[in-house]
Order: C-alpha cells, then structure tokens, then sequence
C-alpha cells in the first residue's frame, strides 16, 4: 500500500506543479480542463494538488514504527 500512495502523491505533486507553471504562460493541460473551468477555484485546487501530493508522499515515507 505505500508504494501505491507515495506514485500517487507524486503524481498529485507534479500534476499540481505543471498545472501552475503552465498556467502561468498561458499554457493549460488537458486532463485538469475541467478545474480551468471553475474561475478562482483553480489556483486553490492547484495548491491543494502540490500540498496534497507533499502530504502523501511524506505519510507513505515515515516509519510507523518509530514510536
């Protein structure tokens, strides 16, 4: 299950990071058209994508036996 959610983290993580960069020169990817479509809720869902796909790829990291 970990490795599972540290791809999808990553993936979540680089969507999120494309999808602000391209958007920034004018650029919009294809398969997050529907969130172009939301006006302001876009630069929101773009960050909770980035901070969302940090989160996971942290969660699938620590050790859960450390304590």
């Amino acid at each position: 299950m970990r490795p599972y959610l540290s791809i999808i983290g990553f993936v979540l993580f680089a969507l999120g990071v494309l999808s602000v960069v391209m958007s920034m020169v004018g650029l919009k990817l294809t398969i997050l058209d529907p969130i172009y479509k939301m006006g302001i809720w876009t630069v929101v869902l773009q960050v909770i994508l980035i901070f969302g796909g940090m989160i996971m790829l942290y969660v699938s990291r620590i050790d859960v036996d450390e304590e």
